[in-house]
Parts: structure tokens; C-alpha cells; sequence
């Protein structure tokens, strides 16, 4: 399993570039970020390569507005592309896009064709700057209520109907946790499907070791699926930051 931390998210009162070197100090060979927007991409770029540090995923797109309303699509496409070119530049994966929350007076049915049209039209992006589209899915229950996107079958559904190598769902574990469990058979039914994956602990989104799932379980059989990208640890930590992933990272990895 490849653990990543979150940049934004695991490190605190650092300044952004020192943590990347941070990062690789513990023993990490990637790390997911968010925004990419005022960032000085080129100095990133740099420190990236220095440390070997690979950047797994970088966000494209608004979280409340998103593409189950066609109206926001060109709005997408153009956030998404400046994300996919800044990805580019410093070696990113992926870019994040959400489907935004849900629109009250619009069926689902045309929720979901709308999520699929977005997602073919940033398709063009993908393949232009050689990084893969994730699709979020969000607990609607406790951290984002009116998330439209909060089912792993309805994700895996789309994914598929969108059909393309670039265009993969983004499965976190904490959301999931919290919609339904069921983790494993979860992941085995949908792994087709999953480009990413994020974990946290349930409940408040702090350590995994903390929290109620069994992560060094769920890891393990999540390799058994063959898949080889990037677990992030996506948590905000309690503990000291540095502390928290030498001891989150050890335990999932059964070193602890």
C-alpha cells in the first residue's frame, strides 16, 4: 500500500514548500493537495522533484455548485482545465471535480445525465495534460449536507456510463464509513471504478488509529484488488501533526 498525507490538511503552522520535504522525511513518496490556484507552481514543481514526492490529487471544481447543473459546466471545464494545467506542471495525477448539491426541483435521473455530460466534456482535458478526472462521493449526513453525489453505486454507475480510462471515481473511506459501511464488498464491487482513495477516521474526520474502522484491514484487502495508486490520509490530526503520521501511518502498514 502506498500512504500518502494531505499537504493542506496533516501539516500545520509549516510554510507550504516545507512540507513537501517534510513529507519525504517521513518516508512518503506522494501527497495529495488542494488547490492549486495562487500557488507558486513552478517553485512546487521544483521541490516536487528535489524530494521525489509525486502529487497525487489537486481539486478542479467548486464543492456546492457542480456538474449535475449544466449551467456550472462551463464553469467547470474552465477551473478544470487551470487545475489539469497546473497538475501538469508539477506532476499531478488527478484532478477532483464534486457533482455539487442536490437541485430540488431536477429528478435524479437528470442529475445523473448532467454529472455524465460534465464529466465527457472535461475528457479533451484529460488527455490534453495526461492527468486522470476523479469523481467525487460525500457523505450528505454529517460534514456536507445537500451533497448530491453520497452513493458509491450511483458513483461506480456513472463512472461506468461515462466509460473512459481518464474519468475514475474517488472513494473516501470516511464518506463511505458514513453513508453505509460495508467497506470491503464495497470496494471489491466497485474497485473498476476507483482511480483514489482517501481515508480518516470516523467520527469528526481526525486519525484513523482513533477512529472505528479497522484501516490496516481495509488497506490490506484493497490491495488484494490488484489496485496500485495512492492511499491519502485525508484527516484533520488532534495529535501533534508530525506525531500523527509517523503513528497512523506505522499502524496501517501493521508496524505498530
Amino acid at each position: 500500500m502506498k500512504l500518502t498525507p494531505n499537504l493542506e490538511m496533516n501539516f500545520r503552522d509549516m510554510p507550504f514548500l516545507n512540507r513537501v520535504a517534510c513529507a519525504a522525511d517521513l518516508g512518503f513518496t506522494g501527497a495529495d493537495m488542494f488547490r492549486t490556484k495562487d500557488r507558486d507552481i513552478p517553485a512546487l514543481a521544483a521541490k516536487l522533484r528535489k524530494h521525489k514526492i509525486t502529487i497525487g490529487m489537486v481539486v478542479g471544481s467548486q464543492l456546492e455548485v457542480g456538474l449535475n447543473d449544466p449551467e456550472i459546466h462551463p464553469e467547470i471545464e474552465k477551473s478544470a482545465e487551470a487545475a489539469a494545467r497546473d497538475a501538469a506542471e508539477i506532476g499531478a495525477l488527478y484532478v477532483t471535480v464534486l457533482s455539487g448539491n442536490s437541485l430540488p426541483k431536477v429528478s435524479a435521473s437528470q442529475q445523473n445525465r448532467n454529472i455524465v455530460d460534465g464529466l465527457k466534456r472535461l475528457i479533451p482535458i484529460a488527455e490534453k495534460y495526461n492527468v486522470t478526472i476523479l469523481l467525487e462521493m460525500l457523505n450528505s449526513l454529517y460534514t456536507h449536507p445537500g451533497y448530491y453525489l453520497d452513493d458509491t453505486e450511483l458513483m461506480t454507475s456513472i463512472i461506468r456510463t461515462v466509460g473512459h480510462p481518464r474519468v475514475k471515481g474517488l472513494y473516501d473511506i470516511f464518506h463511505a464509513g458514513i453513508m453505509r459501511g460495508n467497506i470491503v464488498e464495497d470496494i471489491r464491487a466497485s474497485i473498476d471504478a476507483i482511480g483514489h482513495f482517501h481515508i480518516a477516521g470516523i467520527p469528526g474526520r481526525n486519525e484513523p488509529i482513533n477512529g472505528e474502522q479497522n484501516y490496516p484491514m481495509i488497506c490490506r484487502e484493497i490491495d488484494k484488488t490488484g489496485y496500485e495508486g495512492y492511499i491519502s490520509m485525508e484527516y484533520t490530526p488532534r495529535m501533534e501533526p508530525i506525531e500523527s503520521l509517523k503513528l497512523n501511518k506505522a499502524w496501517i502498514e501493521g508496524k505498530k
